[in-house]
């Protein structure tokens, strides 16, 4: 294992095995295949901006452009896009000791001074040995307004022989009119398998013994950045040597066992108190960090969200079970509401606590609504459920006694108004509740008369009555069941058309009256447009009815609106109403004015009411509405 270089001193993993080439980068197979075919045509542009997160290439992609720009070996005359590596200026470059390519650090140099002297004063001065001048502008996002400015000419028309690559982890930053000028390439984060896979290989370039588990959770808390991989890499070197494993890169890093999260995750689903509280007592007894902890669950939460949908591993054993016991928006809440606690406990002076108190509110605050939906679905279809609310355990099913066997008796019309029978066997019974089970799937329609339960077995035995039937019942077909009368077909014609609301609507502004199988439906005044859709609509109505209950029921309009109906009490016969005086008809506006002389006596002497005019009653044409609130306040109805 050599990593020292001919001066003694240490070199990193990171720089060692920094590409050269590019096809050495690892996870830009696009960005490296478009320069390339760029450096064969001849197409190169005068300026390029790389944006994407840390660690990924971007830099040393614009190394590489800069090598094949320039590089001279191999006989090259032109810009190649496989550079030697060998010759003076891959050398130097590599080195970041070319005089003609010159890397800026733009979070160190944001004033418009130094831009001006770092670049527009030497932009158009000769390069003195490449055929391109190159700047590099790192972390271009923290130049200043005045510089981006100054930049921003210079960026559109440089000279021919120079070329801008502007790196940025943050493009949102960087101008729109700088953007603009240059081409992008966008830099993904790089994945857990290609860094693994890369990991192995430099551990065994290295005669390292790293196992593919130990590799996998390095490249995990890397988060997309090969240069962070490598660094712990480097760390995990020199904490257990030439052998690492899963275990002791876990230590390393402080990573909660995997075990403990399983329990804390079946806690959390299952909401068992007792597990989640034994978890915490682990966790403070080894040490461990309520931080980390937290961190480490979220994250396998979302894995377990991942697999639930078919996505990714199983991120521990079990997880499989888990699952199928719960739905995958149940899994997502948790890790949500778990990423919100880690903010709230990072700032505690007791994490530990703070992260244990958090986590039973996360578990009583969650509720699996989708599960408790899936299992109403499953129940309404006749199947059992495969799966039961967390935490909760699965209720027991009452026993059902068997009842003796009564001595059949003929069925006859004296029977049916006799005391309830006794009841039938066990299974009798048990049929008898999958019926009244059914029943709570039927419209829900208030009856009055009694259920009628069909019989269960062909046996002559009378049909038992259940002990607590429910409010509703079935449709009754024509040919079966107590006749309905016409108020019950009528509202079970009511929650036929719930559905269809046109119909409905029509219905609910009706007033039907019965007579025999004729029924005749009219609309109060205000409500007479009704009559035009309902017109419509009768034939369905009459085809409903004849479904439902077997009768031929005719549907009828009114001639005219009626009014209202009679009230229940009949109203003391008033004095009709006697002409107004001619001395108030010849002086009308008086009474329309804000303020009038008017006489209030009547109700500051209750006694000087009585010799008052009686009440006036409304005309038969004034609207229902206003019927009642003359009834409350007298007037008439002027127009």
């Amino acid at each position: 294992m050599e990593m020292f270089d001919e001066n003694n001193k240490y070199v990193s993993l990171a720089n060692k095995y920094r590409p050269q080439t590019f096809e050495d980068m690892v996870g830009q197979e696009n960005i490296s295949k478009t320069l390339k075919n760029a450096l064969k045509l001849g197409r190169i542009a005068h300026a390029y901006l790389f944006y994407g997160p840390r660690g990924c290439g971007k830099t040393t992609t614009a190394r590489i452009l800069a090598k094949a720009l320039n590089c001279t070996g191999n006989g090259h005359t032109k810009p190649t896009d496989e550079p030697c590596g060998k010759c003076p200026q891959c050398l130097e470059i590599a080195q970041s000791s070319d005089l003609d390519v010159l890397e800026l650090d733009a979070a160190s140099n944001t004033q418009v001074e130094k831009v001006r002297e770092a670049i527009i004063d030497t932009v158009a001065l000769a390069s003195s040995r490449d055929r391109f001048k190159v700047f590099i502008l790192d972390e271009v996002h923290m130049l200043s307004t005045s510089s981006f400015n100054a930049l921003l000419k210079t960026i559109e028309e440089p000279p021919a022989h120079v070329v801008f690559i502007l790196a940025t982890t943050e493009k949102h930053k960087v101008p729109a009119t700088i953007v603009s000028r240059c081409q992008t390439f966008r830099f993904r984060p790089i994945t857990v398998d290609e860094i693994s896979n890369h990991l192995l290989d430099l551990a065994g370039a290295e005669n390292i013994d790293l196992t593919p588990a130990a590799a996998r959770i390095i490249a995990k808390n890397a988060g997309g950045a090969m240069r962070d991989a490598l660094t712990l890499l480097d760390r995990a070197i020199a904490y257990s040597g030439e052998r690492i494993d899963e275990k002791l890169v876990g230590e390393m890093l402080g990573l909660t066992p995997d075990e403990l999260i399983a329990q804390a995750v079946n806690a959390l689903t299952q909401k068992d108190s007792a597990a989640l509280h034994q978890v915490f007592e682990t966790l403070k007894n080894e040490g461990f960090d309520a931080n980390a902890f937290l961190k480490d669950l979220k994250n396998t939460l979302g894995d377990l969200f991942y697999f639930s949908l078919g996505q990714g591993e199983e991120p521990f054993d079990g997880a499989k079970a888990i699952t199928a016991q719960v739905s995958s928006g149940f899994l997502a809440a948790l890790s949500r509401k778990v990423n919100k606690l880690i903010e709230e406990v990072k700032f505690s002076d007791n994490t530990l606590v703070s992260a244990e108190v958090g986590l039973f509110t996360v578990m009583d605050s969650c509720l699996d609504i989708d599960g408790f939906i899936r299992r109403l679905e499953a129940l309404e279809r006749g199947e059992v459920s495969s799966s039961r609310p967390s935490g909760l355990a699965p209720a027991p099913r009452p026993a059902v006694q068997a009842a003796p066997v009564s001595k059949p008796r003929p069925h006859t019309a004296a029977q049916a108004a006799a005391p309830a029978p006794a009841p039938e066997p066990a299974q009798t019974h048990a049929a008898t509740d999958d019926a009244v089970a059914a029943l709570l799937d039927s419209d829900p329609v208030a009856c009055e008369e009694p259920l009628s339960t069909p019989a269960v077995q062909p046996a002559p035995a009378m049909r038992p009555e259940p002990k607590a039937a429910p409010a509703m019942r079935p449709e009754p077909k024509a040919a079966s069941g107590a006749p309905l009368t016409d108020r019950q077909l009528w509202d079970k014609l009511l929650v036929h058309f719930s559905k269809s609301l046109f119909v409905y609507d029509v219905m609910l502004n009706s007033r039907v009256a019965f007579n025999g199988d004729e029924w005749t439906l009219s609309f109060a005044p205000g409500k007479e447009f009704y009559r035009v859709p309902a017109q419509t609509k009768l034939p369905e109505m009459e085809a409903a009815a004849f479904q439902i209950s077997g009768r031929k029921i005719k549907f009828l309009l009114a001639a005219t609106p009626s009014s209202a109906p009679a009230p229940a009490a009949p109203r003391a016969a008033a004095p009709a109403r006697s002409a107004a005086p001619a001395s108030k008809k010849a002086e009308p506006l008086s009474r329309e004015e804000p303020f009038v002389k008017a006489d209030f006596s009547a109700d500051v002497n209750p006694q000087a009411q009585e010799t008052k005019a009686p009440q006036v009653v409304p005309a038969e044409d004034t609207p229902e509405e206003l019927k009642d609130l003359f009834s409350v306040i007298p007037g008439e109805l002027m127009a």
